[in-house]
């Protein structure tokens, strides 16, 4: 499944880039989960809850970050597994000067097998989306408080 999008923010691209680097409010803001553990050299073992239509479950995995240019792009990989489903996804998000503010675009791509792919195919991509748009309306609202 491909993933792309834009989001614009009220903030300078700096601002924007410091609260995307920390760990306590990215780990906050991403939907559903219960850790966000640093495991050092910017990889983080990762564990949330996913609800897709009917089909709910538990992941374990780990999230990694790289090709950083700051305060511009990186790159992050994903993957993880639990319930018999896998995950795996990589993608890059790029900042930009925006007329005062700061546009956040990314794109990537996500692969996953098992019972949530075989139960929940269909529903995915507006579920992505919702939980994609959750994220950085939590993630606008870290920034505007540091």
């Amino acid at each position: 499944m491909k993933l792309s999008g834009a989001y614009r923010f009220d903030l300078p691209r700096e601002h924007l880039w410091a609260t995307l680097m920390d760990t306590a409010a990215v780990g906050a803001c991403i939907p559903g989960i219960s850790a966000f553990t640093p495991l050092g050299d910017d990889r983080y073992e990762i564990e949330l809850s996913v609800r897709v239509g009917v089909v709910s479950g538990s992941y374990k995995g780990t999230l990694a970050i790289s090709d950083m240019v700051e305060p511009e792009s990186y790159r992050m990989t994903v993957q993880g597994s639990g319930g018999r489903t896998e995950i795996r996804g990589s993608g890059s998000m790029a900042l930009a000067d925006d007329g005062g503010g700061t546009e956040l675009s990314f794109e990537g791509d996500v692969q996953v097998t098992g019972v949530l792919a075989r139960v929940g195919q269909r529903l995915m991509g507006s579920v992505a989306k919702s939980q994609i748009d959750r994220f950085f309306d939590c993630l606008r609202a870290k920034a505007a408080e540091a």
